[in-house]
Order: structure tokens, then sequence, then C-alpha cells
């Protein structure tokens, strides 16, 4: 791709972008299969509603939790741009809160279903969907060796494919 588009014009080699604290808990969701795109209706008050980030209620004294951690827009104020802080909570969060893990199951099950029968082709699945790519041999390589140390190894390798800075 650096060959073909050496001033960085096409998609091929485009720049990456954070992804806002919305957008990343809609893929999280959206990832699992379990995004609900229903337009309109009530807000919800439970952030771990399948209901779209836009739905989900925010309470302006809570400063706590996944929007803030991830750079919410501040609701207490005017404001003409988000921060965008990359901090060791955001990737601690990701590892250890158990609605990352719910996605992280439920991305293994959306596997388990639609990914095909051996591991090799579950991770090609995984990566195809979350990635838009298929993986490298290394990457391939790695994960069937790591599909085959438990039976919680989808699991968890869904959940370090989810915790990975291309997702």
């Amino acid at each position: 791709a650096r060959k073909l588009d050496p001033d960085n014009r096409l998609f091929s080699r485009q720049n990456r972008q954070r992804l806002e604290s919305e957008a990343i808990r809609d893929s999280l969701i959206n990832a699992g299969g379990k995004l609900d795109l229903t337009a309109g209706g009530p807000a919800v008050r439970d952030f771990t509603s399948p209901r779209r980030s836009l739905y989900v209620i925010t309470i302006r004294s809570d400063r706590t939790g996944f929007g803030p951690l991830f750079d919410v827009a501040d609701s207490t104020g005017h404001a003409d741009h988000r921060i965008n802080s990359t901090v060791a909570p955001q990737a601690l969060y990701m590892m250890n809160n158990p609605f990352v893990q719910d996605q992280a199951v439920n991305l293994a099950k959306r596997a388990n279903a639609e990914g095909g029968s051996n591991p090799k082709a579950k991770i090609e699945y995984l990566y195809q969907s979350l990635y838009g790519r298929l993986p490298s041999q290394q990457e391939l390589s790695i994960g069937v060796q790591y599909f085959g140390t438990s039976m919680d190894a989808p699991v968890g390798y869904c959940k370090l494919l989810l915790c990975a800075n291309e997702f």
C-alpha cells in the first residue's frame, strides 16, 4: 500500500482515527451482533442495554464509568471539541470490565454460529468482521494455537481482538 499510495490519499493507507466513546460502545455491541438499530423511542438508563449510545441517558452528575473514561462530551458545559486522551485505565477497562467480557462472549457465539467449523475458519471470520481484512499467516498461526489451549479460548481470543488497537 505504501508503494501504491506514497501520498497517503487512498483508503488502504488512511490515517487511523480514534473512535468517540459512543462509537466504541456501539462497535462493541455490534461485534457480538446484538446492537439494536431501532430508530426513535424512549431513552434507556441501562448502559449495558443493546440500544445505540444515542439513546442512553446522560446523567450529568455521574462522572464515572465508560463515558468519561473514553472522553464523552462534557454535558455540563459548552465545548467546541472533545478531549482525546489515551490512558492506561482505558485499556484496563477493556480488559476487565464485565460489559466488555459480555460482548466477547456474544462475539464468540457469533463466530461459532457463522464462522465455520474449525478454528482457522472462525479466526478468518473474526478478522473479517472486526477488522475488514483476513489475518496474516502469523496471526492465523497464533490464533489456531490459542484456540487449542482451553474450552474458554474462543472467548479469550475474541476479547483479545476487541482490546486490540486495530478494533
